[in-house]
């Protein structure tokens, strides 16, 4: 408390106040200087001592803070000018080291939003790079299906068949292609907000892989659920969450061997849940695991002949998004070909999101 008085006082938390004690010391000085002066001499000189000394002394002990008033300038105009590294140096704790912080954070924020929009400008480069690439691939195949029906030369049932099966396969790809790139536009730029509501996790997993379970038949593989919890109560948006479980579902299913097993659990802790996807599959590298969940990053499915349609690339980066949004993780656990997804869910968040 005697510190915060006495840096009040002497003025070294507030210029005016320095600046008054350097009014005031000055004053002392040079009057009792002109005092000293003979009466007899010229009177004017008391006064011209007087002056010139009150300046003199003012400017010399006022200099630092002319000094630093010059310093906060040329690191505005050289911030103004492009370099925003650049930072004021902090050297008072007055109202112009005050100045000084909230010029350097206007730059860090400044420099934060520029180098943000230069991410989103190169990402959304990237995005049209990637997007005219799968665009015009099952487009070319679509093209080319119909045009050899179109003909009229192929005479065979069976041949035309499939042909007409592939243009459909493909026009399901594009289709898959074009709602997971606006999804992931919609999630990535914000433009999309939560609707929360309380719903039962359990409860919505069991009617997910009941309606999934017949998929997975269909290739092979079976659905097990490990789970002995009653209701699981949650506030996040079901339908996004939906949309997050089933993308791992679908890229479980996809990279699993045949026959296969997809086992799914939930388990609930203290602050928070977990659901588990696991499946058998064919082993990926290091470098494939880190890059797993990036955007439009691709493998190959485990089986070739598979009537699935490819992938987009886009799933479990929209995964990620929406888990992300409901401040969870998700991560992957591989182990020669043993994959396990955890996604994790806090119980309280912020609904305001």
């Amino acid at each position: 408390m005697k510190s915060k008085l006495w840096s009040q006082f002497t003025g070294q938390s507030q210029v005016r106040i320095r600046i008054m004690w350097m009014v005031v010391f000055s004053f002392i000085i040079t009057f009792t200087i002109s005092v000293f002066i003979p009466y007899e001499w010229f009177v004017p000189l008391n006064i011209v001592v007087f002056l010139a000394g009150f300046l003199f002394l003012y400017t010399v002990i006022s200099r630092p803070i002319v000094h630093y008033l010059s310093d906060i300038t040329d690191g505005v105009m050289k911030i103004a000018g492009g370099d925003l590294s650049y930072r004021i140096p902090i050297l008072r704790e007055d109202e112009l080291g005050t100045v000084a912080v909230n010029i350097n954070h206007m730059a860090d924020q400044l420099q934060e939003r520029i180098s943000r929009e230069r991410e989103l400008e190169q990402a959304k480069m990237e995005l049209i790079t990637y997007v005219s690439h799968d665009l015009r691939t099952p487009l070319t195949s679509i093209i080319g299906y119909l045009d050899l029906l179109n003909s009229r030369k192929v005479d065979d049932a069976a041949q035309q068949e499939r042909y007409l099966e592939g243009a459909i396969n493909k026009t399901q790809q594009l289709k898959t292609l074009i709602d997971d790139l606006f999804e992931y536009t919609r999630l990535t730029y914000g433009e999309t907000r939560l609707s929360i509501q309380l719903i039962d996790v359990n409860s919505l997993l069991e009617q997910m892989l009941s309606e999934f379970e017949s998929v997975a038949m269909e290739q092979g593989v079976s659905i097990r659920k490990l789970s002995t919890l009653g209701p699981v109560t949650l506030e996040v948006d079901a339908e996004k969450i939906v949309r997050a479980i089933d993308n791992l579902l679908m890229n479980a299913l996809k990279f699993s061997y045949q026959p296969g097993e997809i086992v799914v659990s939930l388990s609930e802790h203290v602050d928070e849940i977990m659901i588990q996807i696991e499946n058998e599959g064919k082993p990926i590298s290091k470098e494939q695991e880190e890059r797993l969940f990036d955007r439009f990053y691709r493998l190959e499915p485990v089986r070739a002949d598979t009537y699935m349609p490819s992938g987009s690339g886009l799933g479990l980066a929209i995964t990620r998004h929406i888990v992300e949004m409901h401040e969870g993780g998700v991560k992957l656990l591989h182990n020669n070909g043993h994959y396990q997804v955890l996604v994790t869910l806090k119980k309280k968040h912020d609904s305001a999101r």
